[in-house]
């Protein structure tokens, strides 16, 4: 199954999991509104749903999918709107049906990810598709059975966006056992110990990886003379690069259990083929870093901030990335876009347009039509 073996993970949220969710919690009002433009119906895949909501209350991925949905259809949304939550585990499939049953536009089905492929693949034909893949280990993803779908992104003009949670704490250590290489000890002080995969009885194939991954890639990754960590960010953006090959946008987000960890629990990997996309979602990558910072926060006063940039980034930097980005002159749209696509979940859109507009008023950069107050189109450059 494609979730932790011990159902007792679904007994209480724990803080990481809910800044995925608020994640996907909010990206999906924006999105709805802003991909119904194209006019044509669209489709939310939870590719492993889960019960739906947590033992203690709290909602789950296809609890949030749904309630997103009904609010906006609510306000009138333009297009119409489906959900599909897929789930393996006979159990938790009981559960999932009893609670999306009240919503009309949703559909839970039992069964593996990979069964619905075909399915999601027709409708990927004629619907915008919002694909949430987020299994608890590596299990379940089959890269070319995905990419049946990606390929759209090549034959027609539909929407597809995918956010993905990839476990690569997890690869990294099973494809070390797959290939007979050392496993390092879990060392508490980099890595949460709460969830690591169970012991590795028989070591996974590497077809199998293969499978998962799209490509023998991974094996070159680990075979490097590199630490853990590195191994882990490597094979993340090993991922990324995969999904270049059919998404414009891809970028990545870290989801750490505690703010001192070097190695994240996983990471949320999000592709779009439209910039826009990727300014939507890089907003909720900020909020979700700041939520991690804010747990590192000195319970006194510092004079000087004490947090790593890794939590909280320097803002005063900002200033000379601008200029970088606007060195000829460049729509702001566009100098805003390339800063988010470097420095990802770093920076809200706000406060970049904030810094363009105090870099015109100091004369560090002018614009085309020697405003300072300027929209999206206008080209600014720095100033000699």
């Amino acid at each position: 199954m494609g979730h932790k073996a011990d159902k007792s993970f679904f007994d209480e949220k724990r803080h990481w999991s809910k800044r995925k969710d608020k994640i996907l919690e909010c990206y999906l009002p924006p999105y709805l509104a802003k991909i119904a433009h194209l006019k044509a119906p669209i489709l939310i895949v939870d590719a492993f749903a889960g019960p739906g909501k947590f033992g203690d209350g709290e909602p789950g991925s296809p609890l949030i999918i749904c309630q997103s949905v009904k609010k906006a259809l609510s306000k009138g949304l333009s297009v119409p709107v489906s959900a599909l939550c897929i789930e393996d585990d006979r159990e938790l499939f009981s559960q999932l049906s009893r609670l999306i049953g009240k919503f009309p536009f949703a559909e839970a089905r039992h069964g593996k990810f990979g069964d619905y492929i075909q399915q999601i693949q027709e409708k990927a034909k004629d619907h915008s598709v919002f694909l949430y893949v987020d299994p608890f280990t590596v299990e379940g993803l089959d890269w070319g059975r995905m990419d049946c779908v990606f390929q759209h992104l090549s034959i027609s003009h539909m929407s597809i966006e995918i956010l993905m949670n990839f476990n690569a704490v997890s690869f990294v250590r099973r494809g070390l056992a797959s290939l007979k290489l050392a496993i390092p000890e879990l060392n508490l002080e980099t890595e949460d110990a709460e969830e690591i995969d169970a012991p590795l009885v028989t070591p996974p194939s590497i077809e199998g990886l293969n499978k998962v991954v799209g490509g023998n890639w991974w094996q070159n990754i680990l075979e490097r003379a590199s630490s853990f960590p590195e191994k882990v960010q490597d094979m993340t953006n090993g991922v990324c690069e995969q999904l270049r090959k059919r998404f414009k946008e891809v970028r990545q987000h870290a989801i750490i259990a505690l703010p001192q960890h070097v190695v994240p629990k996983y990471y949320l990997i999000f592709g779009s083929r439209h910039p826009d996309a990727l300014i939507l979602m890089n907003e909720e990558m900020v909020k979700s870093l700041r939520t991690l910072a804010d747990l590192a926060r000195p319970k006194d006063p510092t004079l000087f901030e004490m947090r790593p940039v890794e939590l909280v980034p320097d803002i005063e930097k900002l200033p000379q990335i601008i200029l970088k980005h606007a060195s000829q002159p460049t729509e702001r749209g566009t100098v805003i876009l390339n800063v988010i696509r470097e420095y990802f979940g770093r920076f809200s859109r706000k406060e970049i347009r904030g810094c363009i507009e105090q870099l015109l008023k100091n004369n560090q950069l002018r614009s085309e039509t020697g405003k300072i107050t300027i929209n999206d189109q206008v080209k600014i450059f720095a100033a000699t």
